[in-house]
């Protein structure tokens, strides 16, 4: 999938500038995109939490999508640091029957699946010293 064939938008773009949910979003991807650092296979990562790998094209290191509902998908891409940035790690949302859906239960959803990746990380990494955040899932 190109980027050319979807419209990606994020929740402040569907809820509006205030968008409460957004921060939501904004809070739990801080307290968990260091982990994702950690993912060396995103294919197994995207098979962990039934989504697939995509090529945005668009600067991420890394994407992977997951159907929420039939037209309705999240992309979570993420970039790892460098000598310049932190890691960043955003939420995309796509889809005909975006609008249809709530705030809240959207952020559910990118909430609930990054607790499902920082399963895969703690998982897939035995022995390593990771971040805190991956044993409290």
């Amino acid at each position: 999938m190109k980027l050319k064939d979807k419209k990606l938008i994020s929740l402040r773009e569907i809820e509006g500038a205030v968008s409460p949910h957004q921060k939501q979003i904004d809070a739990a991807v801080k307290t968990r995109k260091e982990a994702l650092e950690y993912v060396a296979d995103v294919s197994k990562l995207a098979e962990f939490i039934g989504g697939k790998v995509e090529s945005l094209g668009i600067g991420e290191d890394w994407a992977v999508s997951k159907e929420i509902f039939p037209g309705v998908q999240v992309f979570l891409l993420f970039n790892r640091a460098d000598d310049e940035f932190p890691s960043n790690l955003k939420a995309l949302f796509s889809g005909d029957r975006i609008k249809l859906m709530r705030g809240e239960d959207l952020a559910g959803f990118v909430i609930l699946y990054l607790i499902q990746m920082l399963r895969y990380v703690r998982d897939s990494n035995p022995g390593k010293t990771l971040p805190e955040v991956c044993y409290r899932v």
